[in-house]
């Protein structure tokens, strides 16, 4: 028992590390140095926030690739690399379908992803995502349909606030009134929220060909009723509530969490409370709270592990897609140390769709590509399990994995019914 509740004995053995990475696919802050330039001095980007995030803009093909190049040069506990959960938003504002002065719309128009507006174009981005989703190396989750406050931002735009639409000539959404709301905080309408939910599953279910299993809505801003609408859509797995915005005792939250998790609550799952790992640069960027560097993130997934929890990092897409190049360098660089460090304790690196899936039933299964999946099994000694084939698959065989020669596999109606010792096994499905 900790904190009086009960321990999944799973995680007094397993050294669990889950990598969540936020705002992957957002149009924001600065498509380009000349947006950065001439914004700089809008009352936002003058901010604390301004300040770190000023020069954060979307990932390029190079980015993706040199941050899967640092997680594939490690390896886990289990021998397989780090996995990338990588928080993604769906979608950007279409600025040529709205129009100054007026912006008349009936509902914000958008761009889907891979699709973006002019400025923002990334050239070879989404085929180094895929290499990376194939390699095991990325694992998109949802993180928003466009990150926006509809409502707020284009009142602003109405209103003529001038750092909103001089913003928004330069393809940037960020603002004021934007940064005091968010796209599914409850301020904002709750027909729009529901809709904005629901495009975003239809678009990363059409872009990744899965559902997401996971949501982290952006700025941490939702209501109660909100999850019941994810709920009603398929999505019952959350990350960050501890840090939900207009909950009492945020803080006193968060440290509960942190010592008395259990994870489910009916239908809903939610992770662990969030280990803060922001670089922000290193010394290429602002002075960063050493709590928030390799040091502090190292301390608290220990104390994760000693509360018998997987140990959850929270780490922004501005430490590792920059315009500064100089700054991506240092935050990879610390990347690599922290995670050198995690593997040399004998850490294993899951998704949060692993960590519910170990949780409750005992083992989880993810997809490596279209022909492989990554079995986890720490259940009964040979107790059967049935995990999903894809489509058109005729056989299987264990690629590697502990004690895989003594596993019995077979393919019986779509599904690879196995018989495992406890450990991790690499399936690899044949085609017709």
């Amino acid at each position: 028992m900790i904190g009086g509740q009960r321990v999944n004995p799973v995680w007094r053995r397993l050294k669990a590390v889950v990598l969540e990475s936020d705002d992957w696919g957002l149009c924001a802050w600065s498509p380009d140095e000349h947006a950065h330039r001439v914004l700089t001095d809008t009352p936002e980007f003058r901010s604390p926030a301004g300040r770190i995030y000023g020069r954060s803009t979307l990932e390029s093909a190079q980015d993706v690739h040199r941050l899967a190049g640092v997680l594939g040069e490690l390896r886990g506990a289990d021998g397989f690399p780090p996995v990338w959960q990588a928080n993604t938003v769906m979608a950007s504002p279409d600025y040529a379908g709205l129009r100054p002065p007026l912006f008349e719309a009936a509902s914000l128009p958008v761009l889907t992803l891979p699709e973006t507006p002019s400025r923002w174009a990334r050239p070879g981005l989404w085929d180094e995502v895929r290499h990376a989703i194939e390699a095991g190396l990325w694992w998109p989750e949802l993180h928003g349909l466009h990150h926006v406050p509809e409502l707020a931002w284009l009142t602003a735009l109405r209103r003529g606030a001038a750092d909103a639409q001089r913003a928004f000539a330069h393809q940037s959404p960020v603002c004021a009134a934007v940064a005091a709301s968010g796209e599914f905080d409850p301020a904002e309408p709750e027909q729009v929220r529901n809709a904005n939910l629901a495009r975003a599953i239809e678009a990363f279910t059409r872009l990744f060909g899965r559902p997401p299993g996971s949501l982290c809505p952006p700025d941490y801003r939702w209501d109660d009723r909100f999850e019941a609408e994810a709920e009603r859509l398929g999505i019952t797995l959350w990350q960050g509530r501890s840090e939900r915005v207009r909950r009492r005792l945020p803080a006193l939250r968060r440290l509960l969490r942190r010592w008395t998790w259990t994870g489910v609550s009916g239908a809903r799952f939610y992770m662990p409370a969030r280990i803060a790992f922001e670089p922000r640069g290193g010394t290429a960027g602002p002075v960063a709270d050493p709590r928030f560097g390799v040091a502090g993130a190292h301390a608290r997934v220990r104390e994760a592990w000693r509360a018998m929890q997987p140990a959850v990092i929270s780490t922004h897409r501005v430490n590792y897609a920059h315009l500064d190049p100089a700054w991506s360098d240092a935050g990879r660089a610390a990347l690599r140390e922290l995670l050198a460090l995690l593997c040399g304790e004998g850490a294993v690196f899951l998704t949060d769709a692993e960590v519910r899936a170990i949780h409750q039933r005992g083992w989880s299964a993810r997809a490596l590509g279209p022909r492989g999946t990554l079995v986890r099994f720490y259940g009964p000694p040979r107790e059967p399990i049935r995990v999903p084939a894809p489509a058109g698959s005729q056989g299987v065989q264990l690629r590697e994995g502990r004690g895989a020669a003594a596993a019995e596999i077979s393919v019986e109606a779509g599904a690879a019914v196995a018989r495992l010792d406890p450990g991790e096994y690499l399936f690899e499905w044949r085609a017709a």
